[in-house]
């Protein structure tokens, strides 16, 4: 994103609809007793990632654990390895 934001940053957001959910999954041998489960998608951001083409990707948003998340900020607090995917 040529705005100057730094990878990571939200550069925008819409709500999402109704019915996706988000599921998370931990990598096999994995305790997964302290991950939270993920839940329904409230809305979709726009994050600065110098990284992919075009300088920036959609990711939702999230409920788990009574808070908001990005899947960036979920793997944050309960690990990197862990993936998350929106089903509908």
């Amino acid at each position: 994103m040529g705005d100057g934001l730094r990878t990571g940053s939200i550069a925008g957001a819409l709500p999402a609809q109704t019915g996706l959910r988000v599921d998370v999954t931990a990598p096999a041998g994995t305790d997964g007793g302290n991950i939270p489960a993920g839940g329904a998608v409230v809305a979709w951001v726009l994050v600065a990632d110098s990284g992919v083409a075009g300088g920036a990707r959609l990711d939702p948003v999230f409920l788990a654990a009574g808070q908001a998340w990005t899947p960036d900020q979920y793997r944050a607090a309960y690990g990197q390895a862990l993936d998350v995917r929106v089903r509908g």
